[in-house]
């Protein structure tokens, strides 16, 4: 019996030592810094990954609501931390990324700045302009539209989106062409709601459209026009007494929020003269958005006259997607977009009552949705003269 315990003493003793951790772990936490304007609601979920570059392996983990992220029992060593963070908002995808290398020894915190970009989730896929040509040989252009596209892989609400067209039909000098941070438009019409009320799905779109019937073939319309717009999400609607614009019942209106020129009905220019932008302007309601629209009305001189004609300045920063849409190669040279919005142009060779429009190109497909091209240049990101095809995708 008196041999036994010194056995069991030495038994202990091992089993103590097998126990024993081969290191000591710490509590470490990341502290990052997204900047002074980056939004409050979105700091959590942002996926950290701390890499032992010794070990080579990894652990990862998110951050708090505060932008914290913490990791437990973190053996010492050397290390790098890998930030990479996705997120959408008001019609951009936001893309942050941050690196770093720390050395872990104690417990601790440590800051991590991040640097982000932005790309549109929204980009106009198609513009028809051209209008098309009746069987009496008439110009017919109550068919034309705009299609917007969510080019983002997540859901995107279009409600109080902006269209502006430029002031200037591209004929002449651009008369704003020292005004840098705003586009001066004639025309501001919005997408009704609160910000929630127009979802538009990854990879699908939704129709402007000047009038919102089957031009095909309503009685109104025109049997050799190549689109029905039946189904389109909304249509421009000009109210004036007496009534001159149709006014389709199954289709919902725009919001007209500045219309110089105001005529019966809203026109795109068929030679291929209307540079056109999606934006939105400041304020939450039609009210909140004409008091920003107040607030930046300019002046210009009638050239026929004393009295001045007043437009609207809309901020470059308000701008989604933008197209420079000219006439014909010879009036290139009056660019009226900066080339931050679009550094080219795009025109439909046909002309006018040619039925044809200018269709964004395909950069790829990923898991059957449709990327479109946006490089903010029309020359290389559109196809001239493409048959319509509203909510076609391909």
């Amino acid at each position: 019996m008196k041999r036994f315990y010194p056995i069991l003493f030495i038994l202990f003793l091992f089993v103590s030592c097998l126990k024993e951790p081969e290191f000591h772990s710490y509590q470490v936490k990341f502290n990052v810094d997204f900047g002074a304007d980056f939004p409050q609601d979105k700091k959590s979920g942002a996926k950290v990954v701390l890499f032992n570059q010794t070990k080579i392996y990894t652990v990862e983990a998110k951050t708090d609501s505060e932008g914290l992220v913490h990791f437990q029992s973190i053996e010492p060593g050397l290390y790098s931390v890998t930030i990479s963070y996705k997120f959408s908002k008001d019609g951009y995808v936001y893309f942050y990324n941050g690196v770093k290398d720390v050395q872990i020894f104690d417990n601790g915190t440590n800051s991590i700045s991040v640097s982000g970009t932005k790309t549109s989730a929204f980009v106009i896929k198609e513009f028809y302009f051209s209008g098309s040509t009746t069987p009496a040989g008439k110009p017919y252009s109550a068919d034309q539209y705009i299609e917007l596209f969510n080019n983002s892989a997540d859901t995107q609400y279009a409600d109080g989106l902006t269209l502006i067209e430029h002031e200037s039909y591209g004929t002449g000098e651009n008369y704003w062409n020292n005004m840098k941070d705003s586009i001066v438009a004639k025309m501001v019409w919005t997408i009704p709601g609160s910000g929630s009320e127009v979802p538009i799905l990854p990879g699908k779109s939704i129709i402007l459209a000047r009038t919102g019937i089957n031009h095909k073939s309503d009685p109104n319309g025109n049997p050799l026009s190549p689109v029905n717009l039946g189904n389109a999400e909304f249509e421009f609607y000009v109210a004036k007494q007496p009534e001159t614009d149709i006014d389709s019942p199954t289709v919902p209106n725009l919001e007209e929020d500045k219309f110089v020129f105001r005529g019966k009905d809203v026109a795109f220019h068929v030679g291929g003269g209307s540079a056109i932008a999606f934006a939105r302007i400041p304020g939450k309601n039609y009210t909140e958005r004409m008091a920003y629209i107040n607030k930046n009305l300019i002046a210009k001189a009638s050239v026929s006259g004393p009295n001045a004609t007043y437009y609207v300045k809309i901020a470059n920063s308000s701008v989604y997607d933008a197209i420079e849409v000219i006439m014909d190669e010879a009036h290139a040279v009056y660019k009226r977009l900066p080339s931050s919005m679009d550094i080219g142009y795009t025109y439909v060779v046909a002309g006018s009552g040619s039925g044809k429009c200018i269709r964004r190109k395909v950069k790829e497909i990923i898991n059957g949705r449709v990327v479109y091209q946006d490089s903010n240049n029309s020359t290389e990101d559109f196809l001239k003269d493409a048959d319509p095809k509203p909510k076609q995708y391909e």
